[in-house]
């Protein structure tokens, strides 16, 4: 994996989860309000299998982790490489061994080369799960305190030993394996699934995204969305009112994305490889998009 397509995951990661409050499986708001009494309390903002996020009544005062399973134990190792060497020359990084053996923390620089104190990144990784997690507070983070999140966030790759559980992290229920393997034909394939209705699959320094979300607004919505970016919009009739396929986009990364509406839900689904995706790739992604309204 490139490294600059793992940032890439991480950045559209954080765009990625539910806004509705839930329970976390992995970790419970007791830990955050015992540990972090200061700011508590603490509540989840979302919660899933290889994902869960807290805030408190301030909220830029947060914390949260996200797995993402790769196709083998030595492709999680160079993740985490290519993660470490991402990052290096605008951080301060320290190991952090409860993370695995290559884990790490890093604090960005700010303009000025000053280090935010306030802010903390984690990278690790066990077997074939990396994960990533963050913790922001009010004031500076004290190594009492980055080393119980680098706890906290170590406790949930015990993923890496649960079949069941890994298989369940691995899931995109809306994604059909043999379209995905058209677009991604080539490399070792990563996925995440924060949520049921989230999941990134890349491989070979490509990638597809799949969100759905609920408005109650529907295709309106939709064709809104579909406008921005400066791209050029085929309608998709057979996916319904106001489906569209966006490419060749005048701003942002080479990408394609099909929108289309079910009812209340709006349905996403980009592929961004490394150039502009072709008239095959686009083809392939409107027949994933139309696996994923069977689904």
């Amino acid at each position: 994996m490139k490294k600059s397509l793992f940032v890439i995951l991480f950045l559209l990661l954080a765009n990625a989860t539910s806004a509705a409050a839930q329970k976390c499986p992995a970790i419970d708001t007791s830990m955050l309000n015992k540990g972090f009494s200061e700011s508590a309390p603490w509540r989840v903002v979302s919660g899933g299998a290889g994902e869960c996020s807290f805030m408190t009544r301030n909220s830029s005062v947060n914390f949260g982790f996200n797995h993402m399973v790769t196709t083998s134990a030595d492709s999680a190792v160079t993740a985490t490489t290519d993660m470490r060497q991402a990052v290096a020359g605008t951080s301060l990084i320290e190991p952090m061994p409860s993370l695995g053996e290559n884990g790490f923390t890093y604090q960005p620089k700010k303009d000025n080369g000053q280090i935010d104190r306030t802010s903390m990144f984690f990278h690790g990784h066990r077997g074939r799960v990396n994960v990533s997690g963050y913790l922001n507070l009010k004031d500076a983070i004290t190594p009492a305190q980055r080393d119980l999140a680098a706890n906290l966030i170590a406790a949930t790759l015990g993923v890496a030993t649960n079949s069941k559980a890994l298989a369940k992290e691995e899931n995109c229920r809306y994604l059909d394996t043999n379209l995905v393997k058209r677009l991604l034909p080539a490399g070792d394939m990563s996925t995440i699934v924060p949520d049921s209705n989230n999941c990134v699959v890349s491989a070979g320094g490509k990638v597809i995204t799949v969100a759905v979300t609920k408005d109650a607004r529907g295709w309106a919505t939709g064709e809104r969305l579909l406008k921005d970016g400066g791209c050029t919009v085929d309608t998709l009739p057979n996916l319904g009112k106001g489906a569209g396929i966006a490419h060749h986009c005048s701003t942002g990364n080479p990408r394609a994305e099909v929108l289309f509406v079910t009812g209340s839900r709006i349905f996403r689904l980009l592929f961004a490889p490394a150039a502009e995706p072709s008239a095959d790739d686009r083809a392939a992604l409107v027949e994933l998009a139309r696996a994923a309204a069977r689904k």
